[in-house]
């Protein structure tokens, strides 16, 4: 007996990447849901969702990627503070 975990896909398109190799894709499936919207990095998924409406997945992963970016900047900032402080104590 074979299991499949998901629907066969139709199509298969990179929405964005990072320059730490974190990237989206948007998968078009055959049965509903139809959009499923995955952020990957190496073998990792970080996030994952099927929705209805490609609008919609097009949106989520937007929102996804601009968070991202986001906490990686976040994180360069405080690890330049953290190597300013070092540097003075």
């Amino acid at each position: 007996m074979v299991v499949r975990m998901t629907a066969p896909a139709i199509n298969v398109e990179r929405l964005w990447s990072l320059d730490d190799g974190t990237m989206c894709l948007l998968v078009d499936r055959v049965d509903a849901p139809r959009f499923e919207v995955c952020v990957l990095r190496g073998d990792d998924v970080l996030r994952q969702n099927r929705l209805y409406a490609r609008g919609s997945a097009q949106m989520l992963a937007e929102t996804w990627r601009v968070t991202l970016a986001s906490m990686r900047a976040e994180l360069a900032e405080q690890q330049a503070i953290d190597s300013v402080q070092l540097a003075s104590a």
